[in-house]
C-alpha cells in the first residue's frame, strides 16, 4: 500500500490486513519447500514494520515484540500467523498426503526415484534432493519441526501388514513397540523375523 492508505488505517485494521492478506501471500511458495530462516526473517520484519505503521523508508517504534504479538489471543497474542510454523505444517502436509495418496502419480515418480523400505518411503540420504530431504526430516521430527510431531499425530491402522512396520509404526497403543521393549536385541529381533 502507498504510504499515505497505510497512515489512514488504526492497528485493527493493519492487523486485519496483515493476518487475512499479507501472510497469504507467501503460502504457495512456502508449502512446497522449507524457507531458510534468514527469508522468514525478513519477512516477518516486513509484516512487523508494516503493522506498527513504518515502512521501507522510516522506521516506528515496535512497542511489542513479535514473537508476543505472534502468540495466540489465549496467550496474550494478537494471533498473527508464526511463519517458521506455518512453513513446517505446511511442507509436512507432503507426509500426510504420502500416506493418503497410494496411487497419485507423483508419489509414483518419488517411489521410482527414491525406492520403498518397511512400507515407506526410503530415507533422504545425501543423493536425494533437498526437497526429499526436508520431508523426510520432518516426518522424522528432525532439526527445526522436531520431536516428532507429525509421527506422535498419526496412528496406523494395520489392515493386511503389508505397510506396516511391526516394531517401529505405532499401531499397538501410544508409542511403537520399539520404544516400549526396547531392550530388545537385534539378535533376538533377526530371530523372531
Amino acid at each position: 500500500m502507498s504510504g499515505w492508505q497505510s497512515w489512514f488505517l488504526s492497528f485493527g485494521g493493519r492487523l486485519i490486513l496483515l493476518k487475512s492478506v499479507l501472510t497469504a501471500l507467501p503460502v504457495y511458495a512456502l508449502s512446497f519447500f522449507k524457507a531458510p530462516s534468514g527469508i522468514i526473517s525478513s519477512i516477518e520484519s516486513l509484516f512487523n514494520k508494516f503493522f506498527w505503521g513504518g515502512g521501507e523508508e522510516k522506521r516506528k517504534i515496535s512497542w511489542v515484540r513479535w514473537d508476543t504479538l505472534s502468540l495466540r489471543k489465549e496467550y496474550g497474542g494478537l494471533g498473527v500467523t508464526r511463519l517458521r510454523e506455518f512453513n513446517i505444517a505446511l511442507v509436512g502436509k507432503w507426509c500426510w498426503r504420502l500416506l493418503l495418496e497410494r496411487e497419485a502419480l507423483w508419489r509414483k515418480v518419488l517411489v521410482a526415484r527414491y525406492g520403498v523400505a518397511d512400507g515407506g518411503l526410503e530415507d533422504g540420504a545425501r543423493s536425494c534432493s533437498s526437497w526429499w530431504r526436508e520431508i523426510v526430516r520432518i516426518r522424522d521430527g528432525i532439526g527445526e519441526g522436531g520431536e516428532g510431531w507429525f509421527g506422535s499425530c498419526v496412528r496406523r491402522r494395520v489392515g493386511d501388514g503389508a505397510d506396516t512396520d511391526f516394531w517401529c509404526d505405532r499401531w499397538c497403543g501410544d508409542v511403537p513397540l520399539c520404544a516400549r521393549f526396547g531392550r530388545i536385541s537385534d539378535r533376538q529381533m533377526a530371530l523372531g523375523t
